[in-house]
């Protein structure tokens, strides 16, 4: 599993790369139409928000993985290793509950989306919302492999 987790890495990295550089891109684009020939692109902002959310969901998936999430540590200080251990599974398996039922209950958002235009995109709404149970399942599929390792005993990386 940890060579597919590996691949989905540098994909997920991939696509958040390209989404911070089209961001860079229609920004920079939107000043200078604005500024020099004074016509702003209508789809700036809404392509801008869409490409936000959808990078915010798949930042998501590099916290887990990468374990930068915040956390309140400080619990566990005091605690003996095992008793940290189990504390640290059992905030594993909230997380992984949390990310499942959101996911899951995200279809109720998507289909309340749908037919609903953006305003100056040729797409509509869902395409938004389809960031959440992907990111979802995303962020289950490192929780799940951290998990694992937590039970295995392994350090994870």
């Amino acid at each position: 599993m940890s060579w597919l987790l590996g691949l989905l890495d540098r994909i997920v990295l991939a696509l958040l790369g390209l989404a911070l550089l089209s961001l860079v891109g229609i920004g920079g684009a939107q000043i200078v139409l604005r500024e020099t020939i004074g016509t702003p692109l209508p789809w700036a902002m809404e392509l801008s928000v869409l490409i936000m959310i959808w990078a915010t969901m798949l930042t998501g998936y590099v916290g887990v993985r990468r374990n930068s999430h915040l956390s309140a540590d400080f619990l566990g200080l005091s605690m003996s290793e095992r008793a940290r251990r189990a504390l640290t599974t059992l905030a594993l398996l909230l997380s992984l509950l949390f990310v499942l039922v959101y996911g899951w209950q995200s279809r109720l958002v998507i289909d309340a989306m749908e037919g609903i235009p953006f305003t100056s995109l040729s797409v509509t709404q869902p395409v938004l919302y389809w960031s959440l149970p992907v990111g979802a399942l995303l962020m289950a599929l490192a929780l799940v492999n951290r998990l694992w390792l937590q039970v295995r005993g392994i350090e994870a990386p």
